[in-house]
């Protein structure tokens, strides 16, 4: 395809892929095998759909040693995942992910437990040496040397945890890790509790920002210089306002979320291709287990970049989406359109590692493909619209947009609304512009007055 027609047939191709018509399989189908084969081995859309955006979430906190140039800085891959459901909304899928990850932390933990096991003798030799030197009284001996506890090695970050708590284990992990969770509940009780309050550290860990957390009970300063973070949660609309109380908290334009709709049908629960899901799923990470220590183990990183025409590319979609965005809701979603690109372009990273390393090209700099390249625009596309639906309800639009149109149906005009709303004017022409009108194309009410 030729440059100048680059952007007009990427957005004609995935407005049809958009429609009613379209299938999780059409964008399966162009990722790399190491995400497309389970994603395949899932029998249901749904299933497929929230693993892969979990698997994604996953994987971003997979790749170690893997940066990429982005407005002027070198970041990682990491994600930040939010899916959406109510009670019981069949997102089994997302667990399914977090198995990526699983022999990677099992590891980990193991690695811990042989450490504390070590250090624990180590204590009980020094408690005696310690007993033997205060007995001795010897002037010229030295005292015993305490241990230093080992670090509590793992993969995971529990996200029922205080904020001194996540510092801790990101410290002890050298500033990795992913959070993890599933249940919303778990999330909502964490986040209820005074000491639970974490999310300026996820606004900063988000651009790889300098962390730093003073504990006066043990005189302690934890400093993280270049945290890598991955996150990925789950939980209701309701429990989501807990972490993100509105659009302005900064934290919302960080995430790519992705609402699962409510399946009304009964699912099959004896369906025989699905009693192998366990073992497959059980299995599914060691490919990526030897990814990770691959880059783990190099002194230096991989450097990742996209191709001039590429970047060209990038820059025009991403000008043309940002004003799109805020035309279509308002100025609150230029953020969120700026950190769809940084998103974008860790999608492209992510892509781009399995490929290469698939391919055994993973060398010390690699370029993105094509592929990959218009993959990756077509899953943020696909999410752009989740994102919208989770402004709207963050900024309590659904019954303000009705309160709205109620006002403007009995003849209060858009500066009026304004001013007793606190909602923009060109927002209200928009809620507004479907209201039935007569020849005029104002409401319909006798005493309505052209003011706006």
């Amino acid at each position: 395809m030729k440059d100048e027609n680059f952007i007009a047939g990427l957005k004609e191709d995935i407005k049809k892929k958009d429609t009613k018509e379209f299938s999780i399989d059409s964008i399966i189908s162009e990722l790399p095998e190491m995400l497309k084969t389970p994603s395949n081995y899932l029998v249901d859309e749904t299933e497929k759909e929230v693993f892969l955006i979990g698997a994604i979430g996953v994987v971003s906190g997979l790749l170690p040693n893997f940066k990429g140039l982005y407005s002027g800085k070198w970041i990682s891959p990491n994600l930040f995942v939010y899916v959406l459901a109510g009670y019981g909304g069949g997102k089994g899928g997302l667990d399914y992910a977090r198995e990526l990850g699983k022999s990677i932390h099992q590891a980990k933990r193991d690695e811990a437990k042989r450490l504390m096991k070590e250090y624990l003798k180590d204590m009980e030799i020094y408690k005696k040496e310690l007993k033997a030197f205060n007995k001795s009284k010897d002037p010229n001996e030295d005292p015993p040397v305490k241990p230093i506890q080992p670090p509590a090695l793992m993969l995971f970050i529990p996200a029922n945890n205080s904020k001194s708590g996540l510092y801790q284990l990101l410290e002890e992990n050298d500033g990795k890790g992913i959070l993890f969770e599933s249940e919303g509940d778990t999330i909502a009780d964490a986040l209820k509790q005074d000491y639970g309050g974490y999310s300026d550290t996820l606004r900063k860990a988000f651009h790889h920002e300098y962390l730093d957390l003073f504990r006066r009970l043990n005189n302690e300063h934890i400093e993280i210089e270049n945290p890598e973070l991955s996150v990925v949660l789950s939980s209701t609309f309701n429990q989501l306002k807990l972490l993100i109380p509105s659009v302005e908290n900064g934290l919302y334009s960080r995430f790519l979320f992705y609402e699962l709709k409510q399946n009304n049908k009964f699912v099959d629960v004896f369906d025989n291709r699905k009693q192998h899901y366990k073992q497959y799923f059980d299995n599914a990470g060691e490919g990526f287990k030897k990814l990770f220590y691959k880059l783990e183990g190099l002194s230096t990183p991989i450097w990742f970049n996209l191709t001039d025409k590429q970047q060209k590319k990038f820059v025009q979609l991403f000008d043309e989406k940002k004003i799109k965005m805020i035309n279509e809701v308002d100025v609150t979603m230029a953020g969120t359109a700026n950190r769809l690109g940084i998103i974008a372009f860790r999608i492209m990273m992510i892509l781009t590692a399995l490929r290469a390393q698939e391919n055994d090209t993973l060398n010390n700099s690699i370029k993105c493909s094509d592929a990959d390249f218009d993959n990756a625009l077509r899953i943020v596309e696909r999410l752009e619209k989740h994102a919208k639906t989770v402004n709207e309800y963050l900024s309590g639009e659904p019954e303000k947009k009705e309160l709205v149109v109620n006002m403007r149906k009995v003849g209060a005009s858009i500066p009026d609304i304004s001013r007793a709303l606190g909602v923009n004017r060109g927002t209200i022409s928009k809620w507004c512009k479907n209201i039935n009108s007569n020849s005029t194309g104002n409401p319909i009410n006798p005493n309505y007055k052209a003011d706006n």
